[in-house]
């Protein structure tokens, strides 16, 4: 890397025998060199496996299940449920109606979405510092695990961060030089950035930190106001109609365990500890707009906001601020380039070698740290579960559907995204369907009907979590579970990944069913 930056650095290097136009010339084939090379390196990257093995998991079929609605079916949704996703929805309907190969079409969206992150990543570095740091920054921003794990995923988190990773760089050239246009621009991203999730305008609080550390609050500080205001004005129906489906949206979510805390706090040390250093070495005024004043902000500030508030009110989940880790990639992309520099400017000959030999180990224990990670996120076992598993272990015989109840509810997802792969099924507990209902997963029947509903069957196939899952507390949840344990057997149990079919035979035939014989494992 040392050489090839060198080769670079010579190539744009000003030479006298030729005039400025030709230099110009250039430094901007050189740009757009490091640039293409990005698009390249994100491309492969994550395209690599895309198919994941050919799975899918259950918030993935929701996305394409979704996005398979009407208009008017998506328009419904978001005024009952999930309308913190609802552009994202409607994209991804768009882009379904113009190629629809399934769930990959869905991450070829995100892969989009995490190519123009890494650009913008780049575009920030080549700003406050070099074209080579700019480059480096996308590399370490492509590196991050997160990253490439929401690259593949058919979810809008790689287009949220592309958004605010642009508004990002809008701010730095406002803040550069003022002008109008790159605050109109800087409040457009932060919108597109806030409808596709609210989460995301978090960033203006650590932009409000850049701001204050820059001294810029007195000459600039009116315009970010006044670009922030009228986001917020466009985006408060959103957070709004958001704020008051979040019980029934994130029930789900408890408070920050450790994992998490770990999760920001290792990072965010790493970030402060890079951003003391690189700060004595930046040159300029004490107080100029600086790839450190600006990166330990983007990666400390959203996330430990939300993560405070969470220890009150659980919102925290590390994918909401995924944009943060643009933050440390500007940070390590500038670390990175001081050491390139430092390598080329050492005189001593075994200095430089020893130094080199210590980068290469650097290098390699970190690849080899990692190589697992980026080969396992790419497989099915890296998801919660895997939706193509339950292919199969529902057996339906023409005009006799097979009974089937999910535990919980929201299981249903499993059978989302492609019904016709299950046969005809007897939904037991369904009352109206997800689509009529304008809901994610259905509406079911009043506790009573669903006891009288399984009754009427004698095996009943239950497609649920696996053992040791917190339990829903819903009154149909607890008529499903009391019903099965007064009145019926636990014969077979198919486990798959994220989950099992359990079948259930009615105790007044159990004892005429093979299934339910003494002493059978029940697991065999």
């Amino acid at each position: 890397m040392t050489t090839t930056f060198g080769y670079l650095e010579a190539w744009r290097a000003p030479d006298l025998r030729y005039p400025a136009p030709d230099q110009d010339r250039l430094n901007r084939r050189y740009r757009q060199l490091l640039a293409a090379g990005l698009v390249l390196l994100a491309s492969v990257v994550s395209l690599w496996k895309l198919d994941r093995d050919a799975s899918s998991w259950r918030d993935e079929t929701v996305s394409y299940a979704v996005a398979k609605r009407t208009p008017g079916e998506l328009w419904l949704l978001v005024q009952n449920i999930d309308a913190v996703h609802g552009l994202y929805y409607f994209l991804a309907h768009l882009v379904l109606g113009v190629w629809d190969d399934g769930i990959l079409t869905l991450r070829v969206l995100s892969v989009l979405g995490t190519v123009t992150a890494v650009l913008g990543v780049y575009a920030t570095g080549t700003r406050l510092g070099d074209p080579a740091t700019g480059f480096l920054a996308g590399v370490a921003f492509l590196c991050v695990p997160q990253v490439q794990f929401y690259a593949q995923e058919a979810r809008s988190y790689a287009l949220v961060s592309a958004a605010v990773v642009w508004a990002t760089w809008c701010f730095v050239r406002a803040l550069l030089d003022g002008r109008r246009r790159w605050w109109a621009g800087y409040a457009g991203l932060l919108l597109l950035g806030g409808w596709l999730h609210v989460f995301s305008l978090l960033v203006v609080l650590a932009h409000a930190v850049t701001l204050w550390h820059g001294g810029h609050l007195r000459r600039l500080g009116h315009r970010w106001l006044m670009a922030i205001a009228c986001v917020g004005c466009a985006v408060a129906p959103l957070a709004v109609v958001s704020a008051g489906q979040a019980s029934a949206q994130l029930d789900w979510l408890g408070r920050p365990s450790l994992q998490d805390w770990l999760g920001f706090v290792v990072p965010a040390a790493v970030a402060a500890a890079l951003g003391v250093v690189l700060r004595r070495q930046e040159g300029g005024e004490a107080r100029a707009v600086t790839l450190s004043t600006l990166g330990v902000p983007l990666l400390i500030v959203p996330a430990g906001f939300l993560l405070t508030v969470s220890l009150a009110q659980p919102w925290y989940v590390d994918r909401y601020v995924l944009y943060c880790m643009s933050g440390l990639a500007l940070l390590v992309g500038q670390a990175l380039r001081h050491w390139q520099r430092t390598l080329r400017g050492e005189a001593a000959s075994q200095r430089r070698r020893r130094k080199l030999y210590a980068t290469a180990a650097v290098a390699f224990a970190l690849i080899s740290a990692l190589g697992p990670w980026y080969w396992q996120m790419r497989s099915a076992a890296s998801r919660t579960d895997t939706v193509e598993s339950y292919w199969g272990l529902t057996v339906t015989v023409p005009g006799d559907p097979e009974a089937v109840l999910f535990q919980p509810a929201r299981r249903r997802a499993w059978v989302l995204a492609r019904p016709a792969v299950f046969g005809p099924l007897d939904d037991i507990a369904l009352q109206q369907t997800p689509a009529a209902s304008g809901t994610l997963y259905g509406v079911e029947a009043a506790p009573d009907d669903i006891r009288q509903r399984m009754l009427q069957h004698r095996e009943i196939n239950v497609l649920r979590d696996r053992p040791g899952q917190p339990l829903d507390n819903t009154p149909a949840e607890i008529t499903k579970r009391a019903v099965l344990r007064q009145h019926y057997q636990l014969c077979w149990v198919i486990p798959v990944n994220g989950g099992e079919s359990a079948i259930f035979i009615r105790r007044d035939a159990a004892a005429t069913n093979p299934l339910c014989a003494p002493g059978r494992d029940i697991y065999s």
